[in-house]
């Protein structure tokens, strides 16, 4: 232990020259020869003795010369007078009494000696018990690693080391500041300021004695309260100040110099017990940090795959006897890419964050959100008693995930749709990577489907789906060698003249065995084998061939309208694609009609900018198709190269039925009338649809009830029909 010595030759010291020698050599002259170790008890029972002795040698001389003279009558000589005897008696009495005066002197001094070693050996055994309290306390502050608890063994140890009133700890707080952190105060003050703030300055122990009034204790109300002695010591650990360890004295106690080398000692300690529990601490916080980084995503904060698989296997255990189910929710975000393509992977995450915070916000306590990796987030639900559970909470998180997000990079919202696929615990999978499993797959046919947002639940069918997937990627490939895809054709009417305006082409499949097959079966696989690329440019050359060719007196110029996936809108090569098309049929650009979901280009704003100014320089004009679900829609209108809308079939599906509907789709037709904008209303299954579009004065409508696609070898017989919808509708009986 550190310097715990130091006082031990001051003591030593207080002894002057005297040493176990002179004592051991003093009281042998003192008569005391049998005493390796003399006492104050054996001095006196010597000094007794001594003058016992002396007394009675003394009184038998004098007997027996009384005795001898008055027995035999003894005549002195006449040369002994009695003068000289009395002389010879004094001078014998005189020896007597010098004998005994010269060994109470040598005990006086014998004495002396003993109650200095006495002083110094209850001052060493003082300073063997300070030293013996500093090793324990040294040993409970360093078993001791947590911060309150070293700072309370502190004030405990100093009041058994010197029996304090009180004790406060001040920690140094800021550059120039220290707070206390004993006791229910929590003051501060300034470096200078009151005693510890002295001490804080000098770096010096302190010791105050007398009383006194610190204007910057809490707890001194007035001189008669205030202590009488206060001693101050910094506690400093490898010359950095750590704080400063305040004692105050019990009543009537005076502390002394020797006091605070001893507070001195154990504020080492102190100090030392200090910085490591601050850096146990430290790294406690840095352990407890790195393992929630462990087990959560960076940038969301939500769970990572790790946490979420071990959440998952524990829910599964816990409801193995419960009637209760587990269900996992595996979200994708709908072209997620185009956003990080279009913006930057600042944006991006921006997105993903925001994300994160709105999907805690829709979710039970109980429910565990995670981020799986990317664009990929997951859900756990414990204690659902059906998939429609689960659905319900799939629609909450599209309806909250729907709303327009805001990034730093633009003030233009963004709008964003999830696919989400459901396996419930049973037939979803009974182990957690079988439900993670299923509930990937059930998201992948959820993105197959003709629109985002879409929920699927895992079943067998979606089973026999997986299954089949990897037999139709292979088949896809032989598709195109073998003329499998073919082309049907949609019209468009003028609601005005009933004449067909334009043609929307649709792809389909022909697939030798399993029938025919509309795009929304096989385009999702195009997109992830990479084959679209190829789709595309057959669709493209083969509608803008065949449509070219449609010429004739009743309709010498027919518009056609192609449709083009999200992830080919960032694609440097459609344009190539649509150019090389046109230059080979020779049909007239301002004939080709592209229709882009709406979605699709809010969420790419600057990439579909862009892209759609390649477009308009091939002479291409532009339709935002299902116009009407995307945020701030009408705001994009004066900012898009946009010729053509078509409204939304939700809109038309209820313009019957709901007012609020039938005046949205009359503002979208008045707004576009005003902008000199087509305006198309899709997805026309009824009369009643039909006759109100047409008192709204809808200048275009498409959908089943006006006509079926179908294919090129029907469009003659349909084009040479009368010009009136009810009649046209009544011979458009050949579909495909």
């Amino acid at each position: 232990m550190k310097n715990t010595n130091f006082h031990i030759p001051s003591a030593m010291a207080e002894i002057g020259s005297a040493s176990r020698e002179d004592i051991q050599r003093t009281a042998r002259v003192a008569g005391l020869r049998d005493f390796n170790t003399p006492t104050l008890e054996a001095v006196e029972r010597r000094r007794m003795q001594l003058w016992a002795t002396a007394l009675l040698l003394l009184a038998a001389v004098s007997l027996v010369l009384v005795s001898v003279t008055l027995e035999f009558g003894v005549t002195l000589p006449a040369w002994l007078r009695p003068r000289i005897l009395q002389s010879g008696l004094v001078v014998l009495v005189l020896l007597f009494a010098g004998y005994a005066v010269e060994k109470e002197i040598q005990l006086r001094r014998l004495t002396r000696l003993l109650i200095a070693e006495r002083v110094l050996t209850a001052s060493l055994t003082n300073r063997l018990r300070e030293i013996s309290f500093l090793v324990e306390a040294g040993k409970a502050l360093n078993l001791n690693l947590d911060l309150q608890g070293v700072l309370d063994t502190i004030r405990r140890c100093v009041v058994d080391l010197l029996q304090c009133r009180e004790s406060s700890i001040m920690m140094v707080h800021a550059d120039d500041r220290l707070r206390c952190v004993t006791g229910d105060s929590r003051k501060t003050i300034q470096f200078g300021e009151g005693l510890a703030g002295r001490v804080a300055n000098s770096r010096e122990p302190l010791l105050v004695t007398g009383k006194f009034f610190d204007t910057k204790r809490s707890d001194d109300t007035d001189t008669e309260t205030s202590p009488h002695s206060v001693m101050c010591v910094p506690l400093i650990h490898r010359d950095v100040l750590l704080g400063v360890l305040q004692v105050d004295a019990a009543r009537e106690r005076e502390y002394t110099q020797h006091d605070l080398r001893a507070l001195s000692l154990f504020a080492e300690q102190a100090a030392s017990a200090i910085a490591n529990a601050q850096l146990y601490e430290e790294q406690r916080l840095t352990a407890s940090r790195s393992a929630y980084q462990a087990l959560h995503d960076t940038l969301t904060s939500l769970p990572n795959r790790v946490y979420f698989l071990d959440r998952l296997e524990q829910a599964l255990e816990c409801q193995q006897f419960s009637d209760e189910k587990v269900a996992l929710l595996f979200i994708d975000i709908d072209d997620f890419k185009d956003i990080n393509d279009s913006l930057g992977h600042f944006a991006g995450d921006e997105v993903l964050m925001e994300l994160g915070r709105r999907m805690r916000s829709c979710l039970r306590a109980t429910d565990t959100a995670a981020r799986l990796g990317g664009d990929e987030f997951a859900v756990l639900e414990e204690g659902i008693h059906c998939a429609g559970d689960a659905v319900a909470t799939a629609e909450r998180l599209h309806e909250r995930l729907s709303e327009p997000f805001y990034t730093s990079i633009q003030e233009d919202p963004i709008g964003l749709s999830v696919s989400v696929g459901i396996a419930l615990e049973g037939a979803g999978g009974k182990t957690g990577t079988e439900l993670l499993r299923n509930a990937n797959t059930a998201m992948r046919n959820a993105k197959r489907s003709e629109k985002n947002g879409t929920t699927v639940v895992f079943d067998d069918h979606v089973k026999i789906g997986a299954f089949d997937k990897i037999d139709l990627e292979s088949e896809l490939h032989r598709a195109l060698e073998r003329r499998e895809f073919e082309l049907t054709y949609q019209p468009i009417f003028s609601l005005e003249s009933g004449q067909i305006v334009a043609l929307e082409a649709l792809v389909r499949w022909r697939h030798p065995e399993r029938g025919v097959m509309p795009a929304s079966a096989f385009i999702g696989i195009a997109e992830q084998s990479g084959l679209i690329g190829d789709i595309d440019r057959w669709v493209f050359a083969r509608a803008c061939e065949a449509v070219h060719g449609l010429v004739n007196e009743a309709y010498p110029a027919l518009d056609i309208h192609l449709n083009l996936l999200p992830s080919r809108l960032g694609d440097p090569q459609t344009a190539n694609d649509l150019g090389d098309a046109l230059g080979v049929s020779g049909i007239d650009p301002q004939r080709v009609v592209l229709e882009v979901s709406e979605n699709a280009a809010l969420t790419a704003i600057h990439k579909s900018r862009t892209t759609f100014n390649e477009f308009k320089a091939l002479g291409i004009r532009i339709a935002l198709d299902d116009f009407g679900t995307g945020y701030s829609s009408l705001t994009y209108l004066n900012r898009f190269p946009v010729d053509v809308i078509k409204i939304h079939r939700l809109f038309v599906s209820g313009i019957t039925e709901s007012l609020g509907e039938a005046d949205l789709a009359k503002a979208i037709i008045n707004l576009g009338m005003s902008l000199n904008i087509s305006v198309i209303a899709q997805g026309i299954e009824r009369k009643e649809q039909l006759s109100r579009l047409q008192q709204m004065e809808c200048p275009f409508a498409q959908g089943t009830y006006l006509s079926e696609p179908m294919l090129f070898e029907s469009l003659d017989k349909l084009l040479q029909s009368p010009g009136t919808i009810s009649f046209l509708h009544s011979r458009a009986s050949t579909v495909a």
